[in-house]
């Protein structure tokens, strides 16, 4: 049961890597799990996974770099006896190579990951309130995964 909480948490994980949006700033990534905790209740399950991710962007703006490196923190529930998860939230930072950080917040639905850039400093400032939908390419054993995420308004 671990391993298949473990696997449907993962599937979900790519899509929550970015946030914020404005037309044609997307992109895709990949996020390489290396921390995962698993907590048993009576009526359910909480995952909580800590990755590496690496995300690639579609045509970005001039000054911003072609990729940036993320790490994401998801917390996942699945009701005792069911793979699909109940509900969930990541939480990105980032520090890109110009030294600007942003903040991005998310939470899994049904059809994938609703990110949201929640703070940002330089370039990433006027991103803030901006969004992706972050939908999983590709899951892979050991947590690995491969996502596209669109930006949404």
């Amino acid at each position: 049961m671990k391993n298949i909480i473990l696997v449907a948490a993962v599937s979900l994980l790519p899509a929550t890597g970015f946030a914020g949006g404005h037309s044609g700033l997307g992109g895709h990534g990949t996020g390489i799990t290396v921390d995962n905790k698993v907590i048993e209740g009576k009526t359910g399950t909480i995952v909580q996974n800590s990755t590496k991710d690496i995300w690639i962007w579609d045509n970005p703006p001039e000054g911003f770099d072609a990729a940036t490196n993320a790490s994401c923190t998801q917390t996942i529930s699945f009701a005792k006896g069911q793979e699909a998860p109940i509900g969930g939230t990541v939480t990105c930072t980032v520090v890109d190579e110009s030294g600007d950080v942003f903040i991005n917040t998310g939470t899994f639905g049904a059809d994938g990951v609703l990110l949201t850039l929640v703070g940002g400093t330089g370039k990433w400032a006027a991103y803030t309130g901006a969004q992706w939908k972050g939908v999983t390419r590709h899951s892979l054993e050991g947590g690995s995964s491969v996502y596209d995420f669109t930006p949404t308004n």
